[in-house]
């Protein structure tokens, strides 16, 4: 069975595009950005190489990349037009593409680098599509929200996540569903351990985890 409902998917994603970035940056603490920095970073890529970022949004991350990639050729792909919207009128000078993270529409190897952040706990079949970030690759990375830890922190965090996410989220969206999804999508998901097995079970290599902010967020990174 798909772990998500595709066509729902895209339609909450193009409803809440016009204040997604606004809501992510409030109800990350102003995190986000720092999230997405070490992302790139983590690439490893050089200037004149090439990058996709695979489920791009807004196209946050696709600038990034294009910053460390200077005249190389970086792309932002995505299903959802209202995302890829937002991402051309913010971005017009980079290539968006829309397209379906479970049948990339680009070559073998065509890229130096591919990330996905904050995409992956949205795809129908997460491990099809961390494969063809491997395909279309030759080294990937994937920014991605991970089920709170047993601790403390972890405790506040799903507090913040239940209650505070939801409840702001849907006030400033008008789309109080898409918020609780978020949350409920987080809650439940891997953790850093499931999702570095996931990732070698899709065909990644040299597979390495990275938590941040406390466990909240990670970082995997891998090669073919």
């Amino acid at each position: 069975m798909p772990e998500r409902d595709a066509y729902e998917v895209r339609a909450m994603f193009d409803r809440i595009a016009p204040r997604y970035d606004l809501l992510n940056t409030l109800l990350s603490g102003g995190l986000d950005g720092r999230w997405r920095r070490q992302a790139a970073v983590a690439t490893h890529l050089q200037p004149g190489q090439s990058a996709l970022d695979v489920a791009c949004g807004s196209g946050k991350l696709t600038a990034e990349l294009a910053r460390l990639a200077g005249a190389g050729r970086v792309v932002g792909v995505d299903f959802s037009a209202g995302m890829l919207e937002k991402a051309r009128r913010g971005y017009p000078a980079l290539e968006f593409v829309e397209g379906d993270a479970l049948a990339l529409p680009f070559g073998d190897g065509e890229f130096d680098a591919s990330t996905a952040a904050f995409g992956l706990r949205n795809l129908a079949d997460p491990g099809r599509g961390l494969a063809e970030m491997a395909r279309v690759s030759r080294r990937m990375v994937v920014l991605e929200f991970v089920r709170p830890p047993r601790s403390v922190f972890g405790s506040v965090y799903r507090f913040h996540l239940r209650q505070v996410l939801p409840r702001v989220g849907g006030a400033l969206s008008g789309a109080p569903a898409a918020y609780r999804y978020l949350s409920d999508t987080v809650d439940a998901y891997r953790s850093g351990e499931e999702l570095a097995e996931l990732a070698l079970a899709s065909g990644w290599k040299g597979v390495e985890f990275k938590a941040l902010t406390g466990g909240a967020v990670g970082l995997l990174a891998g090669h073919p």
